[in-house]
């Protein structure tokens, strides 16, 4: 414990500030395409982002967010880009906050939640994971599970069960996703927690539901977030609400006892009315109203300390002294529409770059996703050089497999064994990169 509490954090901004390109060429350090500017507690710590990796925000819930940030530096950006006034096209990216170089991962060919809030990152050693939850509201307790891990490029589709099932028509409202224990945790507030192993041959889902709270205060679905949420803090997963009537509310925490083999209890920790903490002199000092805030988070090490957001301002507060040990004025780059800033939109980021050790995991892979586009043009004009060559349309029919199996043939026919081999292209990366240059074609 005396560890984790030296351990430096910060508040990390869920959403990037969003900058034109010329800009970014302008403000970020050569051969960086992030940047990251760090703030002292409890100031905003922001993700800054050029145009030609995510739109800024616009209307109806589009915006651009960070799905995840690890200790080692990685944050996961789902980015955002319009395709018409209510849809949006996702793309994810693996951010490294120490040397600003960032990873595209490919798409996938399932189709991607709307907010994107049900995508995950796990580091597992040198090994991280990318993961997607989509829960089928068919009532048949059904959910496919979408993993990319970094390396490979590609995704790999689960279909998984989980109970109890969503009724049919219910939709599974994704509230962010926690990597916790060896696992990732996706949060529905109104259903409770999934969670699986990623990494693990055969995942398998496990419900956690969340307290009862009978007098919960009401709130639209799409706020349900300022009133309560599940952080990691002292090692545990705990659960926040709000709660009682508007005129006298009470916060209550409890801490969940028995992950991850089976569903475990939550254990109530404390209950502090409102009241005595706008009583006391240190939130009188404030000159805040005696209104009820939105959660935001808790302190990573220390589960007593809550913090909150009240207007534009956040301030933390110690459960067992009821009392305010923290404020600032706090500002998030470009907010959602209709929506308030709440625990869905900051994360406790647990990295201290001043410490961080020099890794090679982002360059590693970046060299390998940029030769593998390279290949995937190498092939993809021997094969166009092969079609003009014998007269043939560019046009290819068939199903992928008789597709993939044409291209290889024809790349062997082009360029020898050896030149492949010459190349460190393995049989495995000719089917791969074969599929790829169907991508790549139109096919």
């Amino acid at each position: 414990m005396a560890a984790a509490t030296q351990e430096r954090w910060t508040i990390l901004a869920g959403i990037p500030k969003v900058v034109k390109d010329e800009e970014a060429k302008r403000i970020f350090p050569p051969g960086t395409s992030i940047s990251v500017a760090y703030n002292e507690l409890p100031s905003a710590s922001v993700l800054t982002a050029p145009f030609r990796i995510t739109s800024p925000p616009y209307p109806y819930g589009n915006y651009p967010y960070i799905a995840a940030a690890d200790p080692s530096g990685l944050l996961l950006l789902s980015a955002k880009h319009p395709l018409a006034e209510f849809s949006a096209m996702i793309t994810y990216h693996i951010c490294d906050a120490r040397t600003g170089e960032v990873i595209s991962l490919c798409n996938h060919r399932g189709p991607m939640d709307l907010h994107a809030d049900n995508v995950g990152l796990i580091m597992s050693g040198q090994r991280c994971l990318v993961a997607e939850l989509l829960p089928k509201s068919d009532g048949t307790g059904r959910a496919t599970l979408l993993c990319y891990t970094v390396g490979e490029y590609q995704w790999v589709e689960m279909e998984l069960d989980y109970s109890p099932p969503l009724q049919q028509g219910r939709f599974w409202y994704g509230d962010g996703v926690i990597s916790h224990a060896g696992l990732l945790w996706w949060v529905d507030l109104s259903y409770g927690l999934l969670a699986c192993d990623p990494f693990a041959d055969e995942p398998e889902l496990i419900h956690t539901p969340f307290p009862r709270v009978l007098d919960e205060l009401p709130v639209e679905r799409m706020n349900r977030s300022a009133y309560c949420c599940v952080k990691v803090s002292g090692g545990r997963l705990r659960y926040v609400q709000i709660h009682g009537s508007p005129d006298a509310p009470v916060v209550s925490m409890w801490t969940l006892a028995d992950p991850p083999a089976s569903a475990g209890e939550w254990i109530p920790e404390c209950s502090v009315c409102l009241a005595d903490i706008w009583a006391d002199e240190s939130y009188l000092e404030t000159m805040l109203p005696r209104s009820v805030p939105a959660l935001a988070l808790l302190h990573p090490a220390d589960p007593c300390k809550v913090y909150f957001f009240l207007g534009s301002c956040i301030f933390a507060v110690d459960l067992r002294r009821r009392m305010i040990v923290e404020f600032s004025e706090f500002e998030m780059p470009n907010p959602p529409d209709q929506m308030m800033t709440s625990s869905l939109f900051v994360h406790a980021w647990q990295y201290d770059p001043s410490r961080s050790r020099p890794s090679d995991f982002v360059p590693t892979h970046l060299r390998k996703v940029k030769e593998i586009a390279a290949q995937r043009r190498l092939f993809a004009g021997m094969y166009n050089s092969y079609l003009r060559r014998r007269g043939t349309a560019a046009k290819l029919n068939g199903s992928r497999k008789s597709v993939s199996r044409r291209i290889q043939k024809v790349m062997r026919m082009i360029t020898p064994d050896h030149v492949f081999k010459r190349r460190g292209i393995s049989k495995v990366d000719l089917h791969r990169f074969a599929s790829l240059t169907m991508d790549e074609m139109g096919s």
